[in-house]
């Protein structure tokens, strides 16, 4: 609908009929009642790309979609309006509207219908358009959540780039979303680079997302230090889970939260716990996996191997799902399946070392580790053989477990140290110095 279609009537009224005119529209982003909190710009390309000569056609169509955020999108709508190339200089209006618009929180731009493969054949004046709403969205300061289609923005070609380097939102954005159809090329990656360095990006979602390449996936995913949440679906290669666990071990890293939503193979699995083993950021781990190796897991949260094994070993982690169940979840319901294999003797374990990891004293968790799971059959007693005998009674004291437990792993311990076959006592001293 173009400006000069537009009524004398006003836009409350207008708005109940949902459609609204161009300048109706700049009128909305100006005015703070009501409020618009999300603006979805859907862009939909026609079939009569290659007869541009038509002069009473258009190749494409923008529908601008202004909704309120706080309610449910399907009933949040507040208005919306279409925009075509019947009237180019609307769009510069349109973008410094929404460049200068407070209110907007969130923003989608999806491609609705049709394809762009032939998009460099269309003319200047669409370029020109498009990169106006392009502009107004860099310059605009107040969105916190972000979601691209990235089929839109091809790899390739004189079509206009959103510059979201030079976004005025970027230090202020919280959730990013990417999807795509077709496969991510190297030139899209890095245009979304920029948002991945804000310290204020919370979650970034890529699980509606292909990658053309492994070293496209891998860049991504180590640009990922700043971010808290990460959702992601595919990892059917090495290098993925590879590149996630590299994540897992950077020192830079703030994760917090990781979902990966489709099954992957064990080999997979093992390499993302092997690089959570030293992880200090991560609290909740959602896996769908079946065939997860239990004992990995186990490992993962208190290698019992070692004292250094236990110290090496996971204490942040505080909440794991697989499968769709989650590890506080077997505590009350023993009799369902239990996602880390099928013996249910494993989950007081885990759900132990987990209910442990909750404890912000790092340092308290390992000695807890060590007292309740290290002196446990026929544990290593090697870092005692040489230990001061002076120490023997803070290490008998720390010993956790019940009774007999407890009395076995000191017998074990009092046997293996030399000193103690060898120390003789004040009294013997005493007469061998004749003093009695």
């Amino acid at each position: 609908m173009s400006s000069d279609e537009s009524d004398a009537s006003s836009i409350d009224d207008e708005m109940s009929h949902d459609v609204i005119s161009h300048d109706e529209t700049i009128e909305l982003l100006e005015r703070n009642d009501p409020p618009v909190k999300q603006l979805d710009i859907d862009f939909n390309f026609f079939d009569n790309l290659d007869d541009l000569d038509d002069l009473d056609s258009d190749p494409f169509e923008v529908q601008i979609t202004f909704r309120d955020a706080r309610k449910n999108v399907s009933h949040g709508k507040i208005a919306e309006s279409w925009y075509t190339l019947s009237d180019p200089a609307a769009w510069e209006r349109l973008g410094r509207a929404i460049g200068g618009c407070s209110l907007i929180r969130k923003v989608e731009v999806r491609k609705v219908e049709g394809e762009i493969d032939q998009i460099d054949a269309l003319n200047p004046e669409v370029y020109q358009c498009i990169g106006s709403l392009y502009r107004g969205l860099e310059s605009n300061t107040s969105i916190t959540r972000l979601k691209l289609d990235m089929d839109f923005f091809p790899s390739s070609g004189v079509f206009p780039t959103l510059n979201l380097n030079r976004a005025q939102f970027k230090e202020k954005l919280k959730h990013l979303t990417l999807s795509s159809e077709k496969p991510i090329q190297m030139n899209q990656r890095d245009m979304v680079l920029p948002l991945l360095e804000s310290t204020s990006l919370g979650s970034f979602d890529i699980c509606d997302c292909r990658f053309s390449t492994e070293a496209v996936y891998t860049r991504i995913i180590s640009a990922c230090t700043k971010v808290k949440r990460l959702d992601i679906k595919y990892m059917n290669r090495t290098e993925c889970a590879t590149a996630l666990a590299t994540l897992f071990r950077d020192r830079r890293s703030t994760l917090s939260q990781f979902n990966v939503y489709r099954n992957m193979s064990v080999e997979n699995s093992n390499i993302i716990l092997d690089g959570l083993a030293g992880n200090t950021t991560l609290k909740k781990l959602l896996m769908t996996n079946d065939d997860l190796e239990t004992s990995k897991f186990e490992r993962l949260l208190c290698n019992t191997s070692s004292i250094e094994g236990i110290h090496n070993s996971n204490h942040t982690l505080e909440d794991v799902t697989f499968s769709g169940l989650s590890i506080s979840f077997l505590r009350h319901s023993p009799r369902f399946y239990s996602p880390l294999g099928r013996d249910l003797d494993v989950a007081p374990f885990v759900r132990e070392c987990l209910e442990l990891n909750k404890d912000t004293n790092k340092d308290k968790v390992i000695r807890t580790k060590i007292a309740r799971y290290y002196f446990c059959g026929e544990f290593d007693i090697a870092p005692f053989v040489n230990m001061n005998v002076k120490l023997l009674p803070q290490v008998m004291a720390m010993i956790e477990g019940d009774a007999i437990s407890r009395h076995d792993a000191i017998y074990r311990l009092l046997k293996s140290i030399p000193d103690l076959c060898t120390f003789s006592s004040g009294l013997s001293r005493k007469r061998k110095n004749n003093v009695l």
